[in-house]
């Protein structure tokens, strides 16, 4: 048998395959109850709930919520430190090691919110850089991380949008100014924001109207690409629910039309997900999995990337539904990669 001749088709029946469905967690306690425009991180086995509003505009609380994915059961993490003092929407959070890292967001008054560390062994709050010291001032921003940083890109301020990216070393606990994206890539908020492999991918968003472009900053040889990617792509959205899982960036929901009020209405909700292969730069659609599993359509919800009893995906939590009320359920997509089974008999002939 020529084992070379065979070589491509044997590559092709073992290339993994991507699967996937929804679970719906179940969820015990006082929890943070619904909201949209919040955020959501995950550290070691408890998922953290900061921000977000009930009715367009007016942030609900300050607390920190806290559910562990272990007991299934929501509670309020103890508070100690700088605490913010100021209620607000359009947050961003993320974890690095042990530490949450909160950015921005502003209160009904678009007063704005600092730059916080939050530890979550020693349960104290720590404000990093005021309003006035570090990245410029917003909301609907988006932020990643990696070992050694967190990542800001994009957002409003209170004059206009932005497209700056930022980064945090949390050993020096300083701020750079990382290079701005070029032309290609407008002003915008409601960005998905993720590091893959030493790579920041920016990944739609709205610019006055929704974008469907992805672009990619290379941290090493510092430089921005614009992407053109194949596939089942996602419509032009915003303020969607978003996660990196390996090389794989999960995609769901979103605002997919403006409301004529603005972010005071609901805007037109997208109910579907998608799958970015950072490799082939190919999206894939997700199977909705049925109505008693589906999320279904909502905007402005909260996402990270997540490992639940074992397994790899992206836990959402609330959001913006289409008749403008909001959400309080929670929502884990379990990814799955599968080789496809062949046998192959070798023998000399």
């Amino acid at each position: 048998m020529n084992i070379a001749a065979i070589a491509p088709t044997l590559h092709a029946a073992i290339a993994p395959t991507l699967h996937g469905e929804w679970i719906r967690v179940e969820q015990r306690g006082k929890g943070p109850g619904p909201r949209s425009s919040h955020a959501v991180a995950v550290v070691g086995d408890k998922l953290y709930s900061f921000g977000g509003e009930l009715t367009s505009n007016v942030p609900i609380d300050k607390d920190l919520h806290v559910f562990d994915l272990n007991t299934h059961t929501w509670s309020i993490a103890p508070a100690t430190g700088d605490i913010p003092t100021l209620n607000f929407l359009g947050v961003a959070m993320v974890a690095v090691g042990l530490k949450l890292y909160v950015f921005g967001g502003r209160d009904a008054s678009r007063k704005y919110n600092g730059f916080y560390s939050y530890d979550t062994v020693k349960n104290e709050w720590k404000l990093v850089t005021g309003v006035e010291e570090g990245p410029e001032a917003r909301s609907f921003h988006s932020m990643a991380s990696d070992a050694e940083n967190v990542y800001l890109f994009g957002g409003v301020s209170k004059t206009t949008r932005l497209k700056t990216l930022n980064a945090f070393n949390v050993a020096d606990e300083k701020w750079v100014q990382l290079p701005t994206p070029g032309d290609s890539c407008k002003e915008r908020g409601g960005a998905g924001l993720v590091a893959v492999q030493g790579k920041l991918w920016v990944l739609y968003g709205f610019s006055g109207d929704e974008c469907d472009d992805v672009h990619c900053f290379d941290v090493d040889r510092n430089e921005w690409t614009k992407v053109e990617t194949t596939g089942e792509k996602p419509s032009p959205r915003s303020v969607f629910a978003f996660a990196a899982v390996g090389k794989y960036v999960i995609v769901f929901g979103g605002e997919i039309e403006m409301d004529p009020q603005a972010h005071v209405g609901p805007g037109k909700l997208c109910g579907l997900g998608f799958v970015l292969d950072t490799e082939t730069l190919k999206w894939k659609k997700l199977e909705d999995g049925g109505e008693e599993t589906w999320p279904g359509p909502r905007g402005w919800c909260a996402s990270t990337a997540a490992t639940v009893n074992g397994k790899k995906g992206m836990l959402m939590f609330g959001g913006k539904s289409p008749t403008n009320d909001r959400f309080d359920d929670l929502y884990f997509y379990e990814l799955n990669q599968h080789n496809a089974l062949i046998n192959v008999r070798v023998g000399i002939f």
